[in-house]
């Protein structure tokens, strides 16, 4: 849902690409070739073959170095014969599940594809991604296709471009940013400005798979600050379980020159803390957060690597306010058709706690209407509307029906 952020690798530092010698080539000698993606919760998933079966809906996550399959499933058992087994942690210790690393996969998608690739594979598939997206998701592109092309995401027409380097020309309307690759991901410098601070520059990696705008870690940087105004919030989820963290807003974030945004709903993590530096032989980047989608998508990026660059074109989303959730629940997916839907987390002196909904209530129907004719996107709009905007909800709990009227309210 919007406002979670998907963290799947960043607890980990393995370099899986050295082992992926032939990369990925385009089909038929092209020099192009246009991909189509489905937008859910500001996330790119894409279709993707896995050894000639699918498709599967993979996201497509700058910040990820590696890929990941989240269902062993997809692949075969002789994918993973004598795989090399990598443990993970949670903060307490305590071990949450193993990480495979399945080698000699052949990979397709729409006129591009890749054979001997190593990803890896959640041994036990602990991630309620289906829940939190409203759909099948079967795993994460990391860096693989922003290593070989320069790439390019048209996120107002949910298109993706690659090209070969030396036909790439950046089109008319793109503004260039420099970039800094450090182990197969990109990181960007942005001017903020915090309520009662001056104009500061931090180091922020770009990050698709965060479905948030913005993230900073008041610990990596002595001017980060806790804005006075915050909700506490459950800000995202990853392989070792949900992160925990607060809500709030900066006054004003510049990329570059030529773009400027307002009262930006940032996360700020309370529990984990974010790797400290990414290091190579060129030097070392200090990170103090993360640039994620609610702000990526509001333009056609294009991102070439291999020269240092990342451009962005306005879209027609540009100067949309940045809202926050204003209903105040959250809610999951599940069943088969994953069109039932649950309310997980109740935000404290809301709209929503205050005409008594409460976790684990089954959502019926909106507005009259059931709510299997809405998307997961769907109801995230609603929950996301204009304030002052009410409407009907009848949930189930315990085996009986209840209407309510919510009226929504900005919370942050």
């Amino acid at each position: 849902m919007k406002g979670w952020i998907l963290f799947l690798l960043l607890f980990i530092s393995i370099h899986l690409n050295a082992q992926n010698p032939l990369g990925f080539y385009l089909s038929d000698n092209k020099d192009f070739v246009e991909l189509s993606f489905k937008e859910e919760s500001n996330l790119i998933v894409i279709p993707i073959l896995v050894n000639g079966n699918g498709p599967y809906n993979f996201i497509l996550d700058t910040g990820s170095e590696s890929g990941l399959i989240f269902d062993r499933w997809v692949i075969a058992e002789n994918n993973l014969v004598n795989a090399r087994k990598i443990p993970i942690y949670a903060s307490n210790g305590n071990k949450v599940t193993d990480l495979l690393v399945a080698n000699d996969l052949k990979i397709q998608m729409t006129g591009v594809e890749a054979s001997q690739q190593t990803m890896l594979v959640l041994k036990e598939n602990n991630l309620d991604i289906k829940g939190m997206l409203g759909i099948n998701a079967h795993g994460v592109l990391g860096s693989e296709l922003f290593n070989r092309f320069v790439v390019e995401i048209d996120y107002q027409n949910e298109k993706i471009r690659l090209y070969k380097h030396d036909n790439f020309k950046a089109p008319k309307g793109y503004k260039r940013m420099d970039i800094e690759v450090k182990s197969f991901r990109p990181y960007i410098t942005v001017d903020i400005k915090q309520k009662g601070r001056k104009r500061q520059k931090f180091n922020l990696l770009i990050d698709s798979g965060a479905s948030s705008a913005l993230f900073l870690d008041e610990q990596r940087h002595e001017q980060i600050d806790l804005p006075k105004k915050t909700l506490d919030h459950t800000i995202g989820s990853g392989i070792t379980g949900l992160l925990s963290g607060k809500i709030g807003r900066v006054k004003k974030v510049w990329l570059g020159k030529h773009f400027k945004f307002k009262n930006v709903i940032t996360s700020y993590p309370q529990q984990w803390k974010i790797q400290t530096e990414v290091s190579d032989r060129d030097g070392t980047i200090i990170r103090h957060g993360t640039l994620g989608s609610d702000m990526l998508s509001r333009f056609n990026v294009i991102y070439d690597y291999l020269n240092g660059a990342v451009y962005f074109k306005k879209t027609k989303e540009y100067k949309e306010e940045f809202k926050f959730n204003r209903a105040g629940f959250t809610f999951t997916a599940l069943g088969k058709e994953l069109n039932q839907y649950f309310i997980a987390d109740i935000i404290p002196d809301s709209p929503a706690e205050k005409i008594g909904l409460q976790p684990n209530d089954e959502i019926i129907a909106i507005g009259n209407k059931p709510v299997f004719f809405y998307t997961f996107s769907e109801i995230n709009g609603f929950l996301r509307g204009d304030t002052g905007t009410s409407f009907d909800i009848i949930i189930r709990r315990n085996g009986e029906l209840f209407k309510k009227t919510l009226r929504l309210r900005k919370l942050i």
